[in-house]
């Protein structure tokens, strides 16, 4: 099955520095993502732009001389604020005035890196923010959270373009294992935020407490709620919140008023190539990305920028179909080779041809002193879920001295006795043509979509499809409705 969706960035970053792609002959060559950009937490407290105070405001902040900003009066800032109409109240004040100044001014380069991948992921955001009745300016908790990176990965394991924690992850239905991290899948992760913040906003029923929750968790809101007499409102309860949280709910209203006010501010998007579309195919059989990247004459790079959520480099045979993005055109190839592309070989650089073997090392680890699960998963590439299950670990505590098992997975050649000629994937799609897809619409129903299609019946939309009698048919759903020859 695939499911289309619009604009997949493509574009080269690297914190501190852009390095602009070159013009290309299709959009399906285009530079992939590498993001390493710093998130809030790490200009606050890597990067030592606070002082020791118990606020985070303007005064906190130590800049170094640098380009001014544009003097804005208040009332106009705040204006400016109203005019977006947000059911969330932004105001500003001096604790936001420094963050306005931090990512305006100090982290200019970074905003401005930020506007150019915003072109990809805030349509995401909006379309599963709506489909969830939330206000669209939570998408710029991303910004905040992993300044819109979905392989950023904390000190504390939180990952993804939300920053899940693992606990958080599995409680909002993300799968997460040696193989999969659904955390960095932007689609599933974005739909689990805004689970959380409805669950929040229903506590709370204001969103900035929901804000501040998303960072420090409930149990410190509500503490602070209690120690503030009961009151609801963020400003009066920011000094009894953790130092971070004091500076996260700030940092929000500034990155949601500078992203909509950058050209006041002298800031521009850094652009660069993208994907004008991409489509999501159902993959249920393991293939590693060397081979779909050989299948479909694409750059392993560009699968993994993707499908970052798959951690060993390859799709899962690990029981029902996994999703994997893919650029329009390859996802159209895809489903004209499923049915072989895990026997087609693959060559190596001097175009001898060979198998992939995916076979299991174990290793032993013995546990040091300040190690903890989440270290040792990261340092092997592996879960701490699985670590757990392969140890025979009940609790999320290592003693040093233990010997754990852990499983390694490896990639090895086997040459195979086949000329030395690869098989172009082109060619196999001019011989067998692919099959026909539609996407449903709203008022869309089986038999409605047979009469468009000649010698389409609706019992072979169902075979095709594999549909029960009574299923219902939701708008985006996308089915087969004429087979490959």
């Amino acid at each position: 099955m695939i499911k289309r969706f619009c604009i997949v960035f493509l574009g080269v970053f690297l914190a501190g520095s852009s390095a602009i792609a070159q013009p290309t002959e299709t959009q399906l060559t285009a530079n992939p993502i590498i993001a390493s950009l710093d998130s809030l937490t790490d200009v606050l407290h890597k990067n030592g732009f606070l002082k020791n105070a118990s606020f985070v405001s303007a005064e906190d902040l130590d800049f170094t001389a640098g380009t001014d900003l544009p003097e804005y009066p208040a009332v106009l800032i705040q204006e400016r604020m109203n005019s977006l109409g947000s059911e969330i109240a932004l105001e500003y004040n001096p604790h936001v005035k420094g963050f306005i100044d931090l990512y305006g001014r100090k982290k200019k380069d970074l905003t401005s890196r930020m506007l150019g991948l915003s072109d990809y992921y805030f349509p995401i955001y909006e379309e599963i923010l709506d489909r969830n009745n939330l206000p669209l300016e939570l998408k710029y908790l991303s910004v905040v959270e992993s300044a819109l990176n979905p392989k950023a990965t904390s000190w504390a394991g939180a990952s993804g373009p939300w920053q899940f924690i693992y606990s958080t992850g599995v409680q909002y239905g993300l799968t997460i294992n040696s193989y999969v991290d659904e955390r960095r899948d932007v689609y599933k992760s974005t739909q689990a935020a805004c689970e959380y913040f409805q669950a929040s906003y229903d506590l709370y029923g204001d969103w900035l407490l929901v804000i501040a929750s998303y960072n420090c968790g409930p149990g410190n809101v509500n503490k602070a709620i209690r120690r503030a007499g009961g009151s609801k409102n963020f400003w009066e309860i920011q000094k009894y919140l953790p130092r971070e949280t004091r500076g996260y709910v700030p940092a929000f209203i500034a990155v949601t008023y500078l992203m909509n006010f950058a050209d006041q501010h002298g800031i521009t998007a850094t652009q660069a190539d993208y994907f004008a579309l991409v489509e999501a195919v159902e993959i249920d059989q393991l293939l590693t990305f060397e081979q779909l990247a050989s299948a479909l004459d694409l750059n392993e790079e560009h699968i993994y920028d993707l499908n970052p959520h798959f951690t060993q480099e390859m799709v899962p045979d690990i029981g029902g179909a996994m999703q994997v993005y893919l650029p329009y055109q390859k996802a159209m190839l895809y489903a004209c080779i499923r049915d072989s592309i895990a026997n087609m070989p693959l060559y190596d650089e001097e175009g001898k041809p060979y198998r992939l073997d995916l076979n299991v090392e174990q290793v032993r680890y013995k546990v040091r002193k300040g190690d903890n699960l989440s270290s040792i998963a990261r340092k092997y590439n592996v879960s701490s879920s699985d670590i757990k299950e392969w140890n025979v670990i009940h609790r999320n505590r290592v003693v040093p001295g233990r010997y754990l098992t852990i499983h390694l997975h490896k990639k090895e050649r086997v040459y195979l006795d086949l000329p030395e000629q690869p098989i172009l994937a082109q060619q196999i799609q001019e011989e067998k043509p692919c099959a026909t897809y539609h996407t449903v619409k709203s008022g869309d129903t089986l038999y409605s979509i047979s009469r468009q299609y000649e010698g389409v019946t609706v019992e072979l939309l169902r075979k095709w499809n594999n549909l029960a009698n009574n299923q219902v048919l939701t708008p985006g759903k996308v089915l087969k409705v004429a087979e490959g020859s």
